[in-house]
Formats: structure tokens, sequence, C-alpha cells
């Protein structure tokens, strides 16, 4: 099924009309990150920019061309500020273009902290990647290509440049959804710049963080805007309905197969393929059977992350929860080689749920698994020796959002990596030098 992607109507080409679109996009970001997706509506979104509907309908199709627009501005000003950097480093100092990578992807002119946090949780991903997927790999190339000239540590650099994008890329991210304040922590900067260096240096060579600007703080949403939106009812979420739970074989199996038809249906055509009248002809049941079980596709897309959060802790756990006094490089192997198989078998149906829904249907679920990984890995870095400096609650918590961000990218952009074992050994170079003492490398 083909997925078209809404443009806009006209591009503005005077001040008035450009400050007509930043509005609308302001105010969608505020109206996306306070009630979601399906409660947003162009009326709203017209209300809160304090322009009128005709003004809106004149650059805008509908809600979706404005959210694909707040993704292509924000892809935008990544590239344009990848590039203003790119075209300022010393490639004599590979600590100094370690240190611009941060900068790039923690640069508050990207966009205010509302509309980021509203395109990773309210946004299905496969919406934006016509905008996104160009610019990261984009920042990718341009990533590698600056790594085959600098003096760092062997190894494939097409893998690492993208294993060291997307850690850095997920610590950020699960800043901004999970610990916003962190955000603006020197003491988190600190550990982003580990993250990245760490893993790329060659033997030798400075750790230390270079010294730096302090960043800019991060943009608020035009005052009139945010004012406008006080003023906005707030749309109250649709109470839960409460379905039978099937009690028979045939029921259990019914429930199989709608949530087969479900993941099918996504896969083939995203969100707006999967409609409970589509997902119940594909299944061959009744409207009615499907309606007995679910309300909705979020209560399927529930189910099935409820169902993924499970096999994942039991994955994760096991060897976790075991008494482990070898080398952590045996530890993490045991942790990434779960995680790519799992990647692996999982196959359309894991890029599904991490690309075709709102990750704010399944957001609670994954934070269960990454806060559940943290509290059993937090006990064992107190137990070693061999473990470097720092606050062991935020490396654990930033090499968990690293690797997490790397192998769900991966599963959605680039799943040929998981048949390329040296994937696998990139993922445990970065935790390994991530958490070690450089004596322990």
């Amino acid at each position: 099924m083909s997925r078209d992607i809404p443009e806009r109507r006209r591009d503005p080409t005077t001040s008035e009309g450009r400050a007509i679109v930043t509005a609308i996009c302001d105010a969608t970001a505020l109206l996306l990150d306070r009630d979601g997706y399906e409660a947003l509506n162009t009326n709203a979104i017209a209300r809160v920019a304090g322009v009128s509907i005709g003004s809106l309908y004149q650059y805008f199709p509908d809600k979706h061309a404005i959210v694909v627009e707040l993704a292509r501005r924000l892809e935008r000003n990544a590239l344009a500020s990848a590039m203003e950097r790119a075209a300022a480093i010393d490639i004599g100092d590979p600590r100094a273009v370690t240190a611009s990578l941060i900068d790039v992807l923690l640069d508050p002119r990207l966009a205010n902290l509302a509309t980021r946090r509203a395109l990773l949780l309210q946004v299905p991903a496969a919406w934006v990647l016509p905008a996104s997927g160009p610019t990261d790999l984009s920042t990718e190339r341009l990533l590698a290509q600056v790594m085959d000239q600098l003096a760092l540590r062997d190894g494939p650099r097409e893998i690492m440049s993208f294993v060291v994008f997307h850690a850095v890329e997920g610590a950020i991210e699960d800043a901004i959804v999970r610990r916003p304040e962190a955000l603006d922590d020197p003491a988190f900067r600190a550990e982003l710049f580990a993250l990245a260096w760490r893993y790329a240096a060659p033997e030798g060579a400075s750790l230390d963080a270079p010294e730096t600007s302090r960043t800019a703080p991060w943009p608020e949403p035009l005052a009139e805007v945010a004012a406008r939106l006080r003023e906005e009812p707030q749309q109250q979420a649709a109470e839960a309905v409460v379905r039978t739970a099937p009690s028979t074989t045939r029921g259990r199996a019914s429930v199989e197969t709608i949530l087969g038809a479900m993941l099918e249906l996504l896969a083939e055509g995203g969100w707006p393929a999967a409609s409970a009248r589509a997902v119940a002809r594909r299944a061959g049941v009744s409207p009615a059977t499907l309606y007995r079980y679910f309300p909705d596709l979020r209560a399927m897309v529930s189910e099935l992350a409820r169902r993924r959060r499970a096999v994942t802790l039991e994955l994760l756990s096991t060897p976790l929860s075991e008494p482990h006094d070898g080398e952590l490089h045996a530890l993490l192997r045991a942790l990434v080689e779960r995680l790519v198989e799992r990647a692996r078998t999982d196959g359309r149906a894991g890029r599904a749920l991490l690309a075709e829904v709102p990750q704010v249907w399944v957001q609670e679920l994954q934070d269960e698994v990454s806060t559940a990984v943290e509290a059993l890995g937090v006990p064992k870095l107190e137990a070693r020796a061999d473990i470097r400096d720092g606050d062991r609650p935020r490396l654990m918590w930033v090499i968990v959002a690293a690797l997490r961000h790397c192998v769900e990218s991966a599963i959605v952009v680039r799943p040929e990596l998981f048949d390329d074992p040296r994937f696998a050994d990139e993922l445990v170079s970065l935790g390994t030098r991530y958490l070690l003492r450089r004596t322990a490398w």
C-alpha cells in the first residue's frame, strides 16, 4: 500500500505568511504535547495560533501535513547545525569534533522541547521518516567521512558512525521524554561526551572533555501562542472500556488472529490502514467479535506491547539476575546478543510497533523495561572495581538508553545490520568502553 506524505499547499512568501506558518507550527506542537494526535484538530490549532481557519488551510490541507512540516523544520535545523559545525571543526582535534556532535544533537535551535517531545511520543515515526530519514543518513555519512579523517581506534567506520550517532541521540531523546531536567545539567552533557568519545578514542588519547561554551537555553514557544493554549479547553481522553477476556479456546484463537491481522496491516500500510473494520476483515471475524475483546486500535497495540515487554524483560533479566564475577564484556555480550536475536526474529512485527503507531501508546510499558533493567544493572556496577568513576544510576541510565535506541533505530531504518556480526561487536564496545576504566578495555 502506498503512503502519500501530505505537503504544504503553498510556501509563505512574505514575512506575515512566515509568521503565520510559525504560529501554526508552534500551536500544533503545544496541542500535540498536551492532548495527543487523536484529539488534535485544525480548528483548535487555528485558535491557539491566533489565525483564521482560512489562513491555516491556505498553507496546510490537514493536521497531518502540519505535523510533517514540524518534522521537516526540525530536520532542516539539524542538518544546518551539522553542516555549520562541520565547516568549523579542526580535524587535528578529535575530542573537539566529538564535542561538536554533542552540540548538534543538543542544539536548542533545532526546536523547543514541546515540539521534540510531541514528535517523539505522539507521531508515528513512519510519518516523519521521509523528513528525518534523509537528514539522519546525511548526518551519519558526514560523520563517517569526518571519522575517516580523525585519529580514532580501528573499526568499521560506517557501523561506528551509526552507533555513535544513535547512541547519543537515544540518550538525549530519553532525557527529553523521561528526564527533561537533565538537558540543562552539565553532568549529563559530560556523560554524552564520555559515551561518544570513549567509544571512539584511540589508545593513549586523553579522555577528558574539552572546554566548551555554555549551551544556550532551550527556546520557548511564541508567548502569545502559549497564552492562547492556556485558554483552549484541554481534550479529555476517552475512558477505558473494559472488554471481555477470552475464556475459551475459540476466543483465545480469535484474539491471536485479530492481533496477527492488526500487525500485518500496520506493517503494510501503517496506522491509517489498520482500522477496526480492516483488521476484522483481515482476521476473518466480525467487527462485533473484535470489539468484544478490543475497544480500539490502541488496545490492540497495548496488548502487543505488553507481550513484548514480558519477553524483553525475561530476555534481559536472566543474565542480569545471575551472579556474575567475570568480565563485563561477557555480560554485555550476552545482553546484546539477546537483543539482536530478538530484533532479528521480530521482523516486521517489531518495526510496526516502533514505527507505525504513536509511541505514547506504548511508552509506559517501554519505560517499565528500561527502569527494570536499570534497577538490575546498578547493583552490578556498584559491586565491580573496574567501573570508571561516575554516578552509577546515571551511568546505567545513559547506557541503557543508548543501546536501546541503537537497536530500535536499526529495526526501523537499518535491519540489515542485524545480519552483520560487527554490529553486535560495536554495541558491546560501546557498553564496555563507556562503563569500564580504560585499563579494563
